[in-house]
């Protein structure tokens, strides 16, 4: 539930898209890597609306939505897709390990973006500036 708090709602994406990335990643640890891929599909269909929409923008935007549906385009679906991108990038050992080090880290605690960034730079020993700064930062 809130074992860790976003600071603020830009933020508000690393509770709702790491929650529905951690859907797919349980049903692939269950069914299998169709069953992750298939709820990262739904993911891209709700993420879609937004783009289709012309309202694509950064994960920690702190500015107004045009609607609901949009904010949850864009804070669940595009944050589980951030996600499972990053995990390509950085590779399944550093970023599992870098999930576990920024939960225990944070347990309890707000966050911002920048504190999953940190713990995936050295759970992976890769600068990820320009990675987070393409999906996440305004």
């Amino acid at each position: 539930g809130n074992l860790i708090t976003c600071k603020s709602w830009s933020h508000f994406w690393l509770n709702e898209g790491l929650t529905v990335f951690m859907v797919a990643a349980y049903k692939e640890h269950q069914w299998g890597r169709v069953a992750y891929d298939r709820e990262m599909q739904l993911a891209r269909k709700r993420y879609q609306k937004a783009i289709d929409a012309g309202f694509d923008v950064p994960l920690a935007y702190s500015k107004p939505y045009p609607s609901l549906q949009i904010k949850r385009a864009i804070t669940y679906s595009k944050g589980a897709l951030f996600l499972d991108v990053l995990r390509s990038h950085v590779g399944d050992k550093s970023f599992w390990l870098g999930i576990r080090n920024y939960t225990r880290k944070h347990a309890g605690k707000t966050v911002e973006s920048r504190g999953l960034q940190n713990e995936l730079e050295k759970a992976s020993g890769k600068d990820l500036t320009a990675f987070f700064k393409k999906w996440v930062y305004e």
